[in-house]
C-alpha cells in the first residue's frame, strides 16, 4: 500500500474542489492506503469546532488523520482548543518529512 499526504489550501465552503479531493482521499484511505491530510492556508476553515462540511466531517469519522497547519490556524484566529476531536496542529514541515520519506503528496 502507499503513503499519502493530502494539503488542503482552499476553502470547502467556497471551492468545489475540495469535495473532490477529500473523495479522492477517502477512497484511498477505504482501498487500505495510509492516508493523511494536511489542512494548510483558508483550507483550516474546517478544522473548526462548529464548521460542518460533509465530505471532510466523514473523513474525520473514519479515522484519517488530520492536521491544521498552527501559522494558518493562528492568521484565521483559530485556537487550537477551538479544533474538532482528532485534529492536531502541526507546521509545515510535515510537507518536507512526508517527501523526504517517499509520500505521495497532494496539494490543492
Amino acid at each position: 500500500m502507499s503513503d499519502y499526504l493530502f494539503i488542503q489550501s482552499q476553502d470547502p465552503f467556497t471551492e468545489v474542489r475540495t469535495e473532490h479531493q477529500f473523495a479522492l482521499a477517502g477512497q484511498l484511505y477505504d482501498a487500505g492506503h495510509n492516508v493523511r491530510l494536511l489542512l494548510v492556508q483558508n483550507g483550516v476553515t474546517p478544522a473548526h469546532k462548529g464548521a460542518r462540511s460533509v465530505h471532510f466531517d466523514k473523513l474525520l469519522k473514519w479515522g484519517v488523520p488530520v492536521l491544521a497547519d498552527n501559522f494558518s490556524l493562528k492568521q484565521r484566529q483559530i485556537l487550537e482548543k477551538d479544533l474538532k476531536e482528532n485534529i492536531a496542529s502541526s507546521s509545515l514541515d510535515t510537507v518536507i518529512d512526508a517527501l523526504l520519506d517517499g509520500e505521495k503528496v497532494i496539494w490543492n
